[in-house]
């Protein structure tokens, strides 16, 4: 990656967080024990970010990202089969 493409996804990466700076909030209201590092995922979950999108945002493989998905929904008490964009609609 570029330095010029690392740029501008640090400043998308910036932009879709602080728009969703009060989802974030609400979120951690609901679920006080999850990380920063969990509403990030959360934020781009909501954003329907495919596993493969999310670990080229986090630097990190995509079967991270699925255990990270897997760990995340144990914190949250949501099923397997529960959808995420569904899950986050209510907040």
């Amino acid at each position: 990656m570029t330095v010029l493409e690392r740029r501008l996804m640090n400043h998308l990466l910036l932009e879709l967080e602080s728009v969703n700076s009060n989802f974030q909030s609400q979120l951690k209201d609901r679920h006080p024990a999850l990380t920063v590092y969990d509403l990030r995922l959360c934020t781009y979950l909501k954003s329907n970010l495919s596993t493969k999108e999310i670990a080229v945002l986090l630097n990190i493989t995509p079967d991270s990202v699925k255990k990270a998905k897997h760990r995340l929904r144990k914190k949250i008490g949501a099923m397997p089969e529960d959808d995420w964009k569904a899950l986050f609609i209510s907040i």
